[in-house]
């Protein structure tokens, strides 16, 4: 039975995708029944066996793999008594390693759902082999990087092109292989600049969506919008403020760390007598200066104004560092002073160490759960974008933590 039905799968992803089904129009196709298709189902035996291959340890690879198959069987429960048609909704485990929430390090891996829609081509139905409409359910990650311009690691994770290791906690003995190795403070933060994602995040309840409902409209394949919820083990916060003592304190260590990289990209440009050398004649005065701008804000102000949140504005530091006429490669990661609310403002936070910690279990342990469902306004999307708001029991993904 398993080996018909791998099968048939193959077959469906060969012959250009082409189905029986005679049509004229893609629109002849939105109620020809779809095929769910687990991940175990997928047709390569070679990507299957990647599933995990981001995982060190086969206790890691063991604790993913169940996690992953307990998500996949409760997004399989949201199906009873719903109609899939359109297109076929199709499953897939990956791994991204290991990085650090906090000061833990945790294993990270993703369940994702996707719809390939089926299309009208020369009067056959086919299967499309990209998508749009896709479920993503990633476990001990919040997802950065789709979140961005909203949520986003602001000072980026390097110190530049001549790459020592610096920005790791422990870069004397950093091994170049490890690229998830705890970094220093500064380069862990986080910006945001929506409070009712930072909400979302914290409290575990309601959803976030990142276009606001207004700005939607309708039958548009060419917007991807996304729906996030977030599943929480703890009465604790996920994410906590930086504040200014905190990150004044992670500016003097990554200005350390800038006279170690400076030293050595200056040695390097010379003995390769590159032009490029004059951006960094003045490299250890304005570190200097750099260094006694934050100390100076550290002794001037009393304990109730360095314990109130970071708030940031990059664009506004940058013009500061333009007017005054600073060379750029040394003026990186300047302090001018802090923002208010306005315009470009960008409120600091980091992952709260009360909430993630090392656990018995190991880092493939499930701690946090993201999930995002990115959508497009036509009708086989909505069905499922409704589907999931309404049938998907989160409860169950929260007993998961527990």
């Amino acid at each position: 039975m398993k080996i018909t039905l791998l099968l048939c799968t193959a077959i469906l992803f060969s012959n250009n995708n082409t189905f029986s089904q005679d049509c004229k129009t893609n629109a002849d196709l939105d109620a020809v029944p779809g095929k769910y298709l687990t991940a175990a189902q997928y047709p390569w035996p070679a990507v299957r066996a990647e599933y995990f291959n981001n995982l060190a340890t086969s206790a890691d690879k063991a604790i993913a793999k169940l996690t992953l198959s307990q998500l996949e069987k409760i997004e399989a429960q949201s199906h009873t008594g719903f109609s899939l048609t359109g297109g076929n909704w199709e499953n897939t485990y990956s791994s991204k390693g290991y990085s650090y929430l906090g000061n833990t390090k945790l294993g990270a891996y993703t369940f994702q759902a996707a719809l390939y829609e089926y299309f009208c081509n020369n009067g056959k139905m086919k299967r499309n082999s990209e998508y749009s409409t896709v479920l993503r359910i990633y476990a001990n990650a919040i997802p950065i990087k789709t979140l961005d311009p909203l949520l986003q690691n602001p000072f980026g994770s390097s110190m530049g092109d001549y790459d020592l290791g610096l920005q790791f906690m422990d870069w004397k003995n950093h091994k170049p292989a490890d690229v998830n190795a705890q970094l220093i403070p500064l380069f862990t933060y986080m910006s945001c600049t929506s409070q009712s994602l930072i909400d979302a995040i914290n409290t575990g309840s309601n959803y976030f969506q990142d276009v606001d409902t207004k700005d939607i409209k309708p039958n548009n394949r060419n917007i991807y919008i996304t729906r996030y919820w977030f599943i929480k083990k703890k009465n604790l916060p996920v994410l906590i403020p930086v504040s200014r003592n905190e990150y004044l304190l992670s500016l003097l260590e990554y200005y350390d760390r800038e006279k170690i990289y400076f030293r050595k990209l200056v040695a390097k440009l010379t003995e390769e007598h590159n032009n490029d050398i004059k951006q960094y004649t003045n490299w250890e005065a304005d570190i200097a200066d750099k260094i006694a701008v934050v100390k100076k804000a550290l002794s001037d102000h009393n304990e109730g104004w360095l314990s109130a949140q970071a708030v940031i504005n990059r664009t506004e530091d940058a013009a500061l560092n333009y007017k005054a006429k600073l060379t750029e490669r040394t003026n990186y990661k300047r302090f001018w002073d802090f923002s208010g609310t306005g315009n470009k403002s960008e409120p600091l936070y980091k992952y709260n160490p009360e909430y993630f910690k090392t656990i018995a279990q190991g880092p493939a342990k499930p701690q946090i759960v993201s999930i995002a469902f990115r959508y497009v306004t036509i009708a086989s999307s909505l069905r499922m974008l409704d589907n999931v708001t309404n049938n998907f029991n989160f409860d169950a993904i929260k007993k998961m933590l527990e």
